[in-house]
């Protein structure tokens, strides 16, 4: 059972396999396993595949997909919201608030009742509410978790836009720290929920870096975020339940930080050494990842085997192991790449 195998990877338990998530998007794919047009029912669809495929967890259960017409890459699809296509289910932005003054930026507070309450709302709630249902659906074939997106330093990226949120924060750190203190009570209710949810662990996102490394310098995280993360996460550590983070980008130099923090997993991208991630944390922490999209898109049959192997033999001796390709799969790879990457796994996971 798919469910119990994540949980096992998560309290560093599973000597015999490792775990297996992925966020699949190739409705090409799914609809030749499954029978399933995911464009047309797409909980279905995902339902089918996940159990075809032995998924140990997912983020959620798609309710609504999105066909694009040829040529089309985004639509409108009401109240200031929009999808840009990407596989079958769209990558959905909204609209809001533009900022052009750090005034405005120093003063903000998400507790007052403004324009884009409703959207910071819905940001933080993402993949939220419906994460139990999901379960229910999927039942014992894997772990539902949703994620938190905006666990502090996203929130600044996502409410005022990358440039007024560097220039605020560099123009007086004195009262950008004001700022933070109220994102990090906001964000505190939100994980709250989580903690005392039915759902197994805390799955947490922040944009800490970008493919090149960190935004600001180490220790500029040290004094402004990760003293607040410490409280955000409080509840969760009171119930005992773990912690997975994810970022984007290359964030290896606050690896120690973040679990002297208490967080219990990491997803790493292709950026990272996953030899060197295993050698440094994998007797003590859950890995994900990171096989390269790029590969699957680009590379032979051959090659993308290749890169199965090299994710599955950089975790030998690890029980906390979740195979994953970390830029997700969308709907540009090659169908036959997409048959090797998850027959090889199939292969690996259960020799």
């Amino acid at each position: 059972m798919s469910f119990k195998n994540m949980i096992k990877t998560l309290n560093m338990e599973n000597h015999d396999s490792f775990a297996h998530n992925e966020t699949l998007e190739h409705p090409a794919y799914i609809h030749e396993i499954t029978g399933i047009d995911p464009f047309e029912e797409p909980e279905k669809a995902m339902l089918a595949a996940a159990r075809k495929l032995d998924f140990d967890w997912l983020y959620s259960i798609p309710k609504k997909a999105h066909r694009f017409e040829t040529g089309e890459n985004k639509k409108h699809i009401g109240g200031g919201t929009y999808v840009t296509e990407w596989g079958f289910t769209g990558s959905a932005w909204s609209d809001y608030e533009k900022y052009t003054d750090t005034e405005q930026i120093y003063t903000y507070d998400p507790f007052a009742n403004h324009e884009s309450e409703e959207h910071i709302r819905k940001i933080a709630r993402m993949k939220f509410d419906s994460s139990i249902q999901d379960q229910k659906l999927i039942g014992d074939g894997a772990v539902i978790s949703g994620l938190y997106y905006t666990t502090l330093f996203q929130w600044f990226i996502m409410v005022f836009g990358w440039e007024m949120f560097l220039v605020a924060a560099a123009e007086n750190p004195k009262r950008f720290e004001l700022c933070i203190d109220r994102f990090k009570r906001y964000s505190s209710i939100y994980v709250e929920e989580y903690a005392k949810s039915e759902i197994p662990f805390l799955f947490c996102h922040d944009d800490l870096a970008i493919t090149r490394g960190l935004v600001f310098a180490p220790e500029w995280y040290r004094k402004y975020i990760f003293p607040a993360y410490e409280e955000i996460f409080e509840p969760v550590k009171k119930e005992g339940k773990k912690i997975i983070f994810v970022s984007d980008g290359n964030y290896i130099e606050l690896l120690d930080d973040l679990f002297t923090l208490g967080i219990d997993g990491i997803i790493v991208d292709w950026t990272f050494d996953l030899a060197e991630i295993f050698k440094r944390y994998g007797k003590t922490k859950v890995i994900v990842g990171n096989a390269d999209t790029v590969i699957l898109t680009y590379g032979t049959t051959e090659d993308v085997r290749k890169e199965v192997h090299r994710c599955v033999d950089a975790a030998k001796g690890s029980s906390g192991f979740v195979m994953k390709c970390s830029n997700d799969l969308p709907q540009n790879i090659p169908i036959e790449n997409m048959r090797v990457y998850f027959n090889t796994i199939s292969e690996l996971k259960n020799r």
